[in-house]
């Protein structure tokens, strides 16, 4: 397989009850026939089944789409480390959840570091609030979870439209409050939060006065889906378009859950330099550019996402290729190559130190 630089192309999902059209409209892709109006929750950038455009050189051309057919399948370049799972992310409102310690050893659930930087203000909730009895914590969400699985059935069998059902399941939520036991925390535009540690409890919220969008933010995490590694206690109260419900664990959620001062206090990450945060499955550096910046990859593949502007990736045998905002480029590993920006851009640098 040729080394060189290629396109990524990105694996959307749809997720109509907490995305947006903000990941399509960054991407310039909000009106092509197949995505318009669709609501997107998450981009893969970057995965262990990640395909590549095997032709296509400029993500500006009319035929790049999530449907590419002549593609390259990233197994191809083999690296001394597991690639990283990277989601651009927009969240109108998302479930609590935790990711298992390193240490736990559970046939079930493995563990999952991961890190977010924030494109736009948001709001999220993190951590147990000091004083909270985890008891009565629990109490709620199964109270709230019993609810859920009445109206969903008052859906299926006919008895409520989904309409009525979700009307009558915020007002029970607002009403049994499971906020009450967590922290809630607004963030800036720029800011980081490494969770890599693991024992995380979040949520991202949803609020039309601070954070209109939703959460829009750049994650980069250990490739783990989250049918694995994701264990949910509360799901916002959301009833799905054919009336059916998320599944969560709750037992499992409070088995595994951390009440440690450290894993319930959010430390929002200061940015040193270029670099965002740098943990032993990743890395992310920021780099805003207007002149040419020679690069390489001698120890680790690169991924370059463009948060702003236009980039040409341009390697010593002359193959190039165009990213433009919204998209990424994937370089392998063991390449010397020039960032060579159309006027003042913005990237976003994953590799693996």
């Amino acid at each position: 397989m040729d080394k060189k630089p290629y396109l990524v192309i990105p694996f959307l999902f749809e997720q109509p009850t907490w995305g947006g059209e903000y990941i399509c409209k960054k991407k310039g892709w909000h009106n092509k026939p197949n995505l318009q109006g669709k609501k997107i929750g998450q981009s893969y950038e970057l995965y262990g089944k990640s395909l590549l455009a095997a032709s296509i050189t400029t993500s500006n051309d009319p035929s790049f789409s999530p449907k590419t057919q002549n593609t390259v399948p990233i197994s191809s370049f083999k690296e001394e480390q597991p690639f990283p799972l990277i989601k651009f992310t927009q969240a109108k409102g998302n479930s609590f959840q935790l990711h298992v310690m390193p240490t736990v050893k559970d046939t079930s659930w493995r563990p999952k570091a991961e890190s977010w930087y924030f494109f736009e203000p948001g709001k999220m909730t993190f951590g147990i609030k000091k004083g909270a009895l985890v008891s009565n914590y629990k109490k709620t969400c199964l109270t709230i979870e019993k609810k859920m699985k009445e109206l969903s059935a008052f859906v299926l069998e006919k008895k409520l439209t989904r309409e009525g059902a979700q009307k009558k399941a915020d007002e029970f939520v607002q009403e049994q409050n499971p906020w009450n036991y967590v922290n809630v925390h607004v963030t800036k535009k720029g800011d980081v939060v490494d969770l890599s540690g693991g024992g995380l409890h979040h949520s991202w919220e949803e609020d039309p006065v601070t954070c209109p969008l939703g959460n829009i933010l750049y994650e980069v995490q250990q490739d783990v889906m989250d049918p694995v590694s994701t264990i949910r206690s509360f799901d916002q109260g959301k009833i799905k378009e054919d009336g059916t419900i998320r599944e969560i664990q709750i037992e499992d959620y409070f088995k595994y859950l951390d009440t440690s001062e450290k894993r319930n206090t959010l430390i929002l990450q200061k940015n040193e330099k270029d670099i965002l945060f740098d943990t032993p499955y990743y890395s992310l550096c920021s780099y805003s550019i207007e002149s040419e910046k020679e690069m390489n990859t001698t120890t680790s593949f690169h991924h370059i996402f463009v948060e702003e502007g236009t980039i040409d990736i341009v390697d010593k045998n002359k193959n190039r290729i165009t990213v433009g905002a919204g998209h990424s480029g994937f370089i392998p590993q063991g390449i010397f190559y020039t960032l060579i920006p159309r006027g003042k851009s913005t990237l976003l640098l994953t590799f693996i130190r």
